[in-house]
């Protein structure tokens, strides 16, 4: 019984080893920064043409009140 375990022992530490994969060598590579790139705001080109002018506020109630007289006969 103790040669078996002592052989099962010896022959995981030679399997483990001879199965080991050998260490690769580190190569170093120097990062070098890339530029950042400029960003140039595109041209405007040919000409703007001018806002359109803003609606007037209309008085809704006097507009509901000519519509109900005309539509409506006087009493």
């Amino acid at each position: 019984m103790r040669y078996i375990l002592m052989t099962i022992f010896a022959m995981l530490m030679f399997v483990g080893c001879s199965t080991k994969q050998a260490p690769k060598p580190v190569v170093v590579v120097d990062e070098v920064e890339k530029p950042k790139p400029i960003y140039h705001a595109p041209r405007k080109r040919g000409v703007v043409p001018p806002l359109p002018k803003r609606e007037e506020d209309i008085d809704v109630d006097s507009a509901v009140d000519s519509a109900m007289d005309d539509l409506l006969p006087p009493e």
